[in-house]
């Protein structure tokens, strides 16, 4: 036998059968007779995303092309079936009323490979829930409150950055400025580490958080791969993050837990909450010890999941709305000066009172969350086969849902000019005309975010902050209209968000 009748005796076949397995994966949906997008490699029907289109760019074609039509639809994600959910009562259903036959993300983790991995965002099953009832006492008004005097400190430090611009009348970069305020914060409260990427402009923990946030195309396409073959990829120990990033977070944390445990040094924050959970089982010290505690790795993972979810995410939130509000100098002096009325009950200054009578800022905040969720989508997975009317299948145990958030904020039926910034779509009458679920910053159910009211302090505490003192307006080296960045999977700008400043 020749070499080339060898070649084709061998290779033909091994063709032959790749070329069925992927048509047998691309025709899921068809064979269950629902609507759907074609899926082909590598990134099946997000093919494009993170070259020539943003995330939300795909998923807009999904969900104009279908929401009039189809309450949910078919899409792939290399070769993972996923439904695509367009109708907000499904919606309801899927992250609240059927809560538990869709308890879980989906997401890819890898306890003992990637032990990082397995934050609560990530894990599934009983540990999730035993993990988010341990946590929940960690985000009560009481225990923010102690973690409040921390941003105020280093609020003051975000306030004298901006002088240098303000003599210089330079542009400030406010993404820039954004990620160094809440990287020092969550720094702080979630490892109690005291970075100084303020004072000097980054720090080493920004640099390996920007790893982790902005992977490279091959990075993304094997994140994906991961997704969509979890069980095969915990088998062959694949993780789901960098490995010198999550060496450098866990030798951070370690380093921290053994100073303060020989030491024996508490300090109000996030990461000595975890220490207690460890060591005690319970938050409260008035309760006894619990034979129900987190080991070391899960309370190195929480601290990481803490610091992943609100360093980028908030810095995000916060550029965006200091945006907004130099866009539209109607809308920055009124929430000036009901920042300067409120605080002048208090002393002239900023507290956690204070900022719950900012009613109209809360309104410029949900207002800046309706028009840029840093997170545009929510996932869950089916826990267990459950019928949908329409269209009309069972969805299978395993099966992923997408539940496109950043496109139900900007339908116009919902949300009229949708890309006018507008505040008012946030009085207590505009939110009761709405349907419950057409506003999902931080999602909804038991499984929402758990740190949703740090974060919207540290927001609120930021522009409230800045406001007092300063005016914005945007500069021309900004890129008008905005432009998300392809290769960033969150709402990253291209060009950056620049503003002139001044002092008020």
């Amino acid at each position: 036998m020749s070499f080339l009748n060898t070649v084709l005796y061998l290779v033909l076949p091994a063709v032959g059968l790749l070329y069925i397995y992927f048509r047998r994966k691309y025709s899921y949906w068809a064979d269950r007779n629902v609507p759907y997008v074609p899926g082909t490699l590598p990134l099946g029907s997000f093919n494009g995303m993170g070259s020539k289109y943003h995330f939300t760019e795909v998923t807009d074609q999904f969900y104009n092309q279908h929401k009039k039509t189809h309450k949910a639809v078919g899409v792939y994600l290399s070769v993972k079936p996923i439904l695509f959910v367009n109708d907000m009562d499904l919606i309801k259903t899927i992250l609240v009323k059927d809560f538990n036959s869709f308890r879980d993300r989906g997401m890819y983790y890898n306890e003992k490979d990637d032990p990082m991995s397995a934050h609560l965002f990530s894990i599934e099953g009983e540990r999730w829930r035993f993990l988010r009832n341990k946590l929940s006492p960690t985000f009560t008004s009481g225990k923010i409150k102690y973690m409040f005097q921390t941003i105020c400190e280093i609020g003051d430090e975000f306030l004298t950055c901006f002088d240098k611009y303000v003599d210089g009348k330079q542009p400030a970069d406010l993404k820039a400025l954004a990620q160094r305020f809440t990287s020092d914060v969550i720094a702080s409260c979630a490892f109690g580490l005291k970075t100084n990427a303020l004072k000097n402009e980054g720090s080493e923990l920004m640099q390996r958080g920007d790893k982790i946030f902005k992977p490279d195309r091959w990075e993304t396409i094997r994140m994906f791969t991961v997704l969509s073959y979890r069980d095969l990829s915990r088998k062959l120990g694949m993780r789901q993050l960098p490995k010198d990033a999550t060496d450098y977070f866990m030798d951070i944390i370690r380093g921290t837990v053994d100073h303060r445990e020989k030491s024996n040094v508490i300090r109000q924050d996030f990461l000595q909450l975890l220490l207690q959970l460890k060591n005690k089982g319970t938050i409260d010290d008035h309760e006894e010890d619990s034979k129900d505690k987190i080991t070391m790795n899960e309370l190195a993972a929480q601290a990481f999941l803490f610091f992943f979810a609100g360093f980028e995410t908030s810095s995000t939130t916060l550029s965006f709305a200091m945006f907004e509000l130099a866009s539209n100098p109607e809308v920055q002096e009124k929430t000036r000066e009901e920042i300067t009325r409120v605080l002048a009950n208090h002393g002239g200054h900023i507290t956690y009172d204070a900022l719950k009578e900012m009613t109209y800022l809360d309104q410029v905040v949900n207002e800046t969350l309706r028009k840029y969720p840093p997170v545009g989508n929510l996932i869950r997975i089916a826990n267990e086969p459950y019928r949908i009317a329409s269209p009309e299948v069972t969805v299978e145990k395993g099966t992923m849902l997408m539940i496109p958030v950043h496109q139900i904020q900007h339908d116009p039926e919902i949300y009229p000019e949708p890309d006018r910034f507008d505040p008012e779509r946030f009085t207590p009458e505009a939110v009761n005309a709405r349907h419950s679920h057409s506003f999902l910053p931080f999602g909804d159910g038991p499984r929402n975010c758990i740190g949703m009211r740090f974060a919207l302090v540290e927001v609120k505490f930021g522009i409230a902050q800045l406001l007092s003192r300063l005016g914005f307006g945007v500069n021309g080296r900004t890129q008008v209209p905005l432009r998300y960045d392809t290769k960033s999977q969150l709402a990253e700008v291209v060009g950056g968000i620049w503003l002139d400043v001044q002092k008020i």
